[in-house]
């Protein structure tokens, strides 16, 4: 496939070349593997020069929207979740406030998401959460589990910010999983969650979820504040 790149205005060139190449991805001219053309096409393209085609380059690899292969060239990266999200868990941790900003965020969005998977839920869907329950792995079946539920809940845009925060979360997951008794709790609350899904009782699975998130925050604070 061969994208047209539209020449940009040499004001703020690398600015708009790197907006540019954002928004060829996001209408689907450019695709995740895709292949830029060489650096001296691609700058006559989009009107720049060279280096400041390099400057671009290197703004969008660092947000891990394209990627460099030594010798080959310059490609679309893959685009998932967690490694676009790797620039922003860094500020995010820089600025103190994950765990509390994290929690607040999951309060307002997975009882929601448990409440719409209540109503939406299939059969096959109750049964995939209830062998995320049964996984030995517990931290991957927190993770799976939350996962399945938001993607029960049939609203892709909420399952998207929930997957964010997900990523954004695996550091407090870890932290909170190494306290006693946590995941043992979370067991329990996790049935809970999916025994109201199962029945759909929307109300019984927003109540369920807002105990076992508010219950996980605490958690997660001491398990910080005993790292301080």
């Amino acid at each position: 496939m061969t994208a047209e790149f539209t020449p940009v205005h040499r004001s703020s060139a690398a600015a708009q070349a790197t907006r540019l190449i954002q928004e060829m991805i996001v209408d689907g001219r450019l695709v995740p593997g895709q292949r830029l053309p060489a650096e001296r096409e691609l700058s006559e393209m989009l009107g720049i020069s060279r280096p400041t085609l390099r400057e671009t380059i290197r703004a969008l690899v660092g947000l891990n929207i394209l990627e460099s292969r030594h010798g080959s060239g310059t490609y679309v990266a893959a685009l998932d979740t967690a490694t676009l999200l790797e620039p922003l868990q860094f500020v995010m941790a820089l600025s103190g406030r994950t765990v509390e900003e994290l929690f607040e965020a999951r309060l307002i969005i997975e009882p929601a998401l448990a409440g719409l998977a209540a109503a939406h839920a299939d059969a096959g869907q109750v049964a995939a959460m209830r062998a995320a329950l049964a996984e030995p792995d517990r931290v991957a079946a927190d993770l799976a589990l939350h996962r399945l539920i938001a993607d029960a809940a049939g609203n892709a845009l909420l399952a998207t910010m929930l997957q964010t925060l997900a990523t954004l979360g695996l550091a407090s997951r870890a932290m909170t999983a190494s306290r006693p008794g946590v995941l043992r709790r979370s067991a329990a609350e996790h049935r809970a969650i999916v025994d109201a899904i199962d029945r759909r009782d929307a109300e019984a699975a927003r109540a369920a979820m807002t105990a076992h998130l508010t219950r996980i925050a605490g958690e997660a604070r001491r398990a910080a504040a005993a790292r301080t």
